[in-house]
């Protein structure tokens, strides 16, 4: 799996990371849809909002992206992103919260059976989810067409 580079340098490795940010929640929300639709998945979707990619990319090179997106376009997407993770979680907890550790989840994708009460929640938590990946993706693409606006000494001068 690609990683994002933390402190991004040209205009060409941030659209990159960008369109791999995208790649990557398309990536996940499907892993989402299989464990929704009773499949195991291997190496679930990290938890916490700065573990996955593009959380590591998004708060570990943070001052640069909000002077070249704008610090409230910044603070929308954060926003988003963060919305995300919440919604994840409770899906997650849901399904793995007898597995502490993860070890097992990790290794096998070893997942508690839900009751019909639990499964309503889980489709309440994954609409809810799919409006923010699609909320998410959207800012993902508006990002891409700001740092494309830009002119290219303006990453030059940004550090």
């Amino acid at each position: 799996m690609l990683y994002f580079r933390i402190f991004v340098m040209t205009k060409k490795q941030i659209l990159h990371a960008i369109e791999h940010a995208y790649e990557y929640h398309v990536e996940q929300m499907e892993k989402v849809t299989l464990l929704v639709e009773g499949n195991k998945v291997k190496n679930p979707t990290p938890r916490m909002k700065n573990e996955c990619d593009f959380g590591k990319w998004l708060y570990g090179d943070a001052s640069r992206i909000k002077r070249l997106l704008g610090l409230q376009f910044y603070k929308d997407m954060e926003l988003i992103h963060e919305f995300w993770h919440i919604e994840y979680e409770k899906i997650y907890d849901l399904y793995y919260r007898d597995d502490e550790d993860g070890l097992l989840t990790k290794i096998f994708g070893n997942r508690r059976r839900l009751s019909e009460e639990e499964r309503e929640e889980v489709q309440e938590y994954y609409q809810a989810l799919s409006r923010a990946t699609d909320d998410l993706l959207d800012a993902l693409s508006a990002s891409k067409r700001r740092i494309l606006a830009l002119k290219e000494y303006i990453f030059k001068n940004i550090d």
